[in-house]
């Protein structure tokens, strides 16, 4: 009997850490979509309010040396049909990359889903940028208009912030998954993606509610 409430005990201890946890992830995700947002030469507000989803990657990793790689977590919100938006669910990236690249770098990104298909592909469990979903540097406020600099017809338009000494591969050809074992940990283990982003009362947790309440502050500017 002492085994069992022993074991017990351990397992609730974990899944009570990793929900922490998610809720740490969501909170880091609202951070850094303020932060991205609120810069002098941030991301324009036309761009965010014609998103159909956005994806916030609060502290993917890319590194290499000459062959390189790139890991992060992060999350998604779709925009739903009458212009409301799902709870978030969360995603990872990884991938590796062939070039001329040396070093480590720390990025804050925001990927801005332009169409329905890119969409359907951020759905569709995986996908990688590049290939199933055209993806571009997106502009900033001071070229927005400048469509000779930008690629305009992107299905996904990618925002950085870096720290740290990298040069060479972009983010085309990191592949976007979706992270089941968090949406469980966050929201109950009879959820899917599907569920998440269709759902009306699903979760009031505090950092779901103003990750939300941040995006749609955004919305209104």
């Amino acid at each position: 009997m002492k085994k069992v409430l022993v074991i017990f005990l351990l397992v609730f201890g974990i899944t009570n850490m990793l929900a922490d946890s998610v809720e740490e992830s969501v909170l880091e995700a609202s951070n850094t979509m303020k932060k991205l947002t609120r810069s002098q030469n941030g991301i324009p507000m036309s761009i965010i309010k014609d998103a159909k989803a956005i994806v916030v990657v609060p502290d993917a990793v890319k590194f290499g040396f000459f062959i390189g790689g790139k890991y992060g977590e992060g999350v998604a919100v779709i925009k739903k049909e009458d212009g409301s938006w799902s709870y978030p669910f969360f995603i990872k990236l990884g991938g590796g990359s062939l070039g001329f690249q040396i070093g480590l770098e720390v990025v804050e990104s925001i990927f801005v889903f332009r169409t329905k298909n890119s969409v359907e592909e951020l759905l569709s469990d995986k996908f990688t940028l590049g290939v199933e979903a055209s993806a571009s540097a997106g502009p900033i406020s001071a070229n927005v208009d400048k469509s000779t600099e930008v690629d305009m017809s992107a299905e996904i338009f990618t925002y950085s912030q870096n720290s740290g000494l990298f040069a060479g591969a972009i983010f085309n050809g990191a592949v976007i998954s979706n992270d089941d074992e968090k949406n469980r940990a966050l929201y109950g283990n009879d959820v899917n993606v599907k569920k998440i982003v269709t759902s009306e009362n699903l979760s009031d947790a505090y950092s779901v509610q103003e990750f939300l309440k941040n995006l749609n502050n955004l919305m209104e500017k």
